[in-house]
């Protein structure tokens, strides 16, 4: 048993049979663990009650649990979260790590593996990243370097963008253009985003793309600074 009987767990996915395994595991294991099957309900569980450990899965029905490891960490700044996602990408698990989880947890896994990482994360040897990307929403122009024959035929060198997080390592955007990882690019930011985002720019930040996630009607990307 561990010796951490005041220690909660929050479980935060629409799978019964998943909530049900672990709430069982870990109860069973002298902690406090409850459930939920949404973000909304998630949140408000978090204002009403401290949790030590989150295991939070992407695909929620009211919205994508990535998205919301920010506002986790603004409501309850010591909550270790754990993703959970059948969908192992590198791009979600840069989405994760970057906006502040300290393990990505694949689907299906093994009861005993969630408790390996419970375990590690309850004796603080799971730590979030130091550069934890804030969420915005500012307007940039995206300028390749070194473009391919391509992009120059179709004038696509300069592209516009929306940043969707920034911090210290690096930026996340949202762009209707097909990037690729490993390209680096110019990053023009509109001054109106403000000193909290134009303080990790200057007038010719370059960036790499790290990874790339397309979706139906847009692309998200992960950008690291280059210096």
């Amino acid at each position: 048993m561990l010796e951490t009987a005041l220690k909660r767990v929050l479980v935060v996915d629409d799978d019964n049979l998943i909530c049900w395994a672990l709430d069982k595991e870990f109860n069973g294991s002298g902690l406090t663990s409850n459930s939920v099957e949404n973000i909304a309900d998630a949140l408000e569980e978090l204002k009403r009650e401290h949790y030590d450990v989150v295991f939070l899965d992407i695909r929620l029905p009211d919205g994508d649990g990535i998205e919301i490891l920010a506002e986790i960490g603004r409501i309850s700044p010591e909550s270790r979260t754990v993703v959970m996602s059948g969908n192992a990408s590198e791009g979600n698990r840069q989405r994760a790590f970057e906006r502040g989880a300290v393990k990505f947890l694949e689907k299906p896994f093994e009861i005993s593996e969630a408790h390996a990482i419970l375990r590690d994360a309850l004796a603080g040897r799971l730590k979030k990243r130091r550069h934890v990307r804030n969420p915005c929403r500012v307007p940039l122009r995206i300028t390749i370097v070194k473009p391919s024959p391509e992009e120059e035929r179709y004038s696509v060198t300069s592209i516009r963008a929306v940043m969707a997080d920034v911090g210290f390592g690096g930026f996340g955007i949202r762009t209707k253009y097909l990037l690729s990882v490993g390209q680096f690019v110019q990053a023009h930011v509109d001054p109106a985003g403000g000193d909290n985002v134009m303080k990790y720019f200057t007038p010719q930040t370059t960036a790499e793309v790290v990874w790339v996630a397309p979706s139906v009607e847009s692309l998200t990307a992960g950008l690291k600074f280059v210096s």
